[in-house]
């Protein structure tokens, strides 16, 4: 059974490079597997004028309706009084021609689309990738007007986004997003896995290279944690083992990391590659790697752990947002406590040391990840949206 169109409102980083809409958002790269079950997409999303990196959808199934473009929230709020109805008219275009309306948040473009659709009587589902709250709390700490003012918006949509799940289908990243879900008939926990049935290898990792490889791939941001990651290499070079961590991605911190890393003699066991797209040049480097650790202070489901999972790699892991709802620590990853480096370091020091671990965790991994595809999630959430909405699908 499919619908007609489907109209994604979402607030990912979009821009124009040589005439294409291009992104750097790993969750676009899930939106075409939502062609399983739709004929359409429409992606309503603001988009900036230009860009470095990221990578095209290549779909003629797939087309974009371009929103006044912001980097950040606080960006957003503050151009809202003159792009309001801008947002709002572009918005009600593509909400009023769709058979479903896909919302991402937490983002202001959340309840605007929400009150849109049920003006226009439009079935909705929500896709909450992580805990505003939560997030707003690690990076916001100070008494400045700023720091208030982001703290109040994120109540605001907190709250916005607990309204919006009471007559809409929910899908959250998290048992720590639990209460979206309490507030709707309809609700799962789902990831946009990019791990495609495929991609999964066939064999957990056996010998380990020398230097030991650790990897993380992601956003350059504070509350990824990586300075701790850092002082965790540092740790283990310092006790004797002879280990090697890649820092895949690019953002605000790149210059800082970079520093960090001189300032503490690390400067030829760390490197710096840049951004790589999630696909081939992404299961390049998690191909190559041996472990693969990921130190968040705040998350919600990170898709790049099932992407580590289903390489086999074994997993050490921060206990914070969706991440024990995937990792069972000692089954298919080791669990550390946010912002703990000599944690980490001992983990990485027990897979290093106990084969016997490392090749278990790796197994579980691969096992996981088979569960977990990009197939079987859409699956799921295909399933989630026809017992909710019965009345909007049609037999092809």
């Amino acid at each position: 059974m499919k619908i007609n169109r489907l109209c994604l409102v979402t607030s990912d980083y979009h821009f124009v490079d040589e005439d294409k809409v291009c992104t750097t958002s790993a969750f676009m790269k899930f939106v075409p597997e939502l062609l399983a079950f739709t004929e359409n997409i429409e992606i309503c999303c603001p988009v900036h004028a230009s860009g470095v990196g990221g990578f095209s959808i290549e779909s003629e199934r797939i087309r974009y309706i371009k929103l006044p473009p912001s980097r950040t929230i606080e960006q957003f709020m503050k151009q809202l009084p003159r792009d309001l109805p801008v947002i709002v008219r572009k918005i009600y275009q593509c909400v009023r021609r769709s058979d479903l309306v896909w919302i991402n948040g937490p983002h202001p473009l959340l309840p605007i689309t929400a009150f849109v659709c049920l003006l226009l009587a439009k079935p909705y589902v929500l896709w909450i990738r992580g805990d505003i709250m939560e997030t707003t709390r690690a990076k916001y700490v100070s008494k400045t007007k700023r720091d208030n003012m982001a703290r109040r918006l994120a109540v605001y949509l907190d709250r916005s986004m607990l309204l919006a799940a009471r007559r809409g289908a929910v899908l959250v990243t998290g048992k720590g997003l639990s209460r979206y879900l309490e507030r709707s008939k309809n609700a799962i926990i789902a990831n946009s896995s990019l791990v495609k049935e495929s991609d999964i290898s066939n064999n957990p990792k056996g010998v380990l290279h020398n230097p030991v490889r650790l990897l993380w791939a992601g956003q350059l941001r504070p509350v990824k944690g990586l300075a701790y990651l850092l002082e965790a290499v540092k740790l283990l070079i310092d006790r004797g083992f002879n280990v090697h961590l890649t820092i895949v991605g690019d953002g605000e911190q790149g210059d800082y990391l970079r520093d960090l890393a001189s300032k503490l003699g690390l400067k030829h066991a760390v490197e710096f590659p840049g951004y790589a797209p999630p696909g081939p040049a992404l299961k390049t480097y998690f191909d190559r790697a041996d472990i693969y650790v990921l130190p968040s202070l705040s998350e919600g489901i990170p898709k790049v752990l099932l992407e580590a999972m289903a390489a086999g790699l074994p997993i050490v892991a921060t206990k914070v947002g969706g991440i024990p709802d995937i990792i069972e620590d000692g089954v298919n990853g080791l669990l550390v406590e946010p912002g703990d480096a000599r944690a980490l370091a001992f983990c990485v020091q027990r897979l290093i040391q106990a084969d016997d671990l490392r090749m278990s965790l790796s197994s579980n991994a691969l096992r996981f990840a088979r569960d977990h595809t990009a197939e079987a999630e859409v699956r799921r959430i295909h399933k989630l949206l026809t017992k909710a909405y019965p009345y909007i699908w049609r037999t092809s």
